[in-house]
């Protein structure tokens, strides 16, 4: 859960930043171009994925996950020095993904592990820690960048990060030894209708939910708000996710995870679409 706070603290508080980029630090720049930063962090991280499990298969969970403490940390500082957009994308955006990946392959595999009856549980309550981390990430950055400023609040992240996630990294301990690959990639799984029904979802599931991470703080600041009604926004926006996680997690257990995905789904767009539709 620790190690989820940071990894998907920084994505899912990251409208703080947005609203603040766009509002104050570079207004002249369009938000299509700053939400590259916060859309590199979740791309770099999602997509070496495929290679950072790997790497933990073969050299451990410990090893790949302090990879990432050591490439976020500098990610982090690296950013704090940053005075234009592109470098930001780099920095904040490419290398933080680019560390969060290898944090988050070793991570994602642990609780399954050591469950097995309330396997969806255990899960719910460890990914939970990404909104828990969500949470206390928007109150802290906010409140750090109103009183010091915003390249301390990047570096004070940073040294959270090492600190905490080096600490948890000490505790993974794989139960399950991981299966001999004969190959990185499996291209094999790509002939499969479930394969590519799974990566539609996962899109269509992703598109909107960082597209509401990242503006609804700005959103907020465009309709009258304060910066720091775009921050409360964000807070209820995690603590909806804390609830719904665990819960579904228990539910899973109960009903099968299949069923309450596709539950989950239908139950979203039928509460999202009609309010989108009738937001001014």
């Amino acid at each position: 859960m620790m190690n989820f706070m940071f990894i998907f603290g920084a994505t899912n508080s990251y409208g703080v930043f947005s609203t603040y980029y766009l509002n104050v630090r570079f207004p002249t720049t369009s938000a299509t171009t700053l939400s590259w930063i916060g859309s590199l962090i979740t791309t770099s991280m999602f997509c070496l994925n495929t290679f950072t499990g790997a790497l933990a298969d073969k050299k451990g969970y410990r090893f790949t996950a302090y990879i990432g403490t050591v490439v976020c940390t500098i990610a982090y500082i690296l950013a704090s020095f940053s005075s234009k957009v592109w470098q930001l994308m780099l920095t904040q955006g490419v290398l933080f993904g680019v560390g969060a990946s290898f944090l988050l392959a070793p991570t994602n595999s642990l609780a399954a592990q050591w469950f097995d009856k309330y396997r969806g549980l255990a899960t719910g309550i460890s990914i939970a820690g990404s909104s828990i981390g969500g949470l206390w990430f928007t109150v802290a950055t906010q409140s750090i960048m109103d009183q010091i400023g915003p390249e301390w609040a990047l570096r004070i992240l940073g040294i959270l990060t090492l600190v905490v996630t080096g600490t948890m990294n000490m505790f993974y301990f794989q139960r399950v030894p991981p299966k001999p690959r004969k190959r990185i990639i499996e291209l094999s799984v790509t002939k499969r209708l479930t394969f590519w029904l799974i990566a539609l979802e996962l899109f269509a599931a992703y598109a909107g939910y960082w597209a509401l991470v990242f503006y609804i703080g700005t959103t907020a600041k465009q309709i009258g708000g304060t910066l720091q009604d775009g921050s409360h926004l964000l807070l209820v926006l995690n603590a909806g996710t804390v609830i719904g996680r665990v819960i579904t997690g228990y539910i899973a257990d109960k009903f099968g995870s299949i069923n309450t995905l596709a539950v989950s789904l239908i139950l979203t767009v039928a509460i999202e679409v009609p309010l989108w539709m009738t937001a001014k």
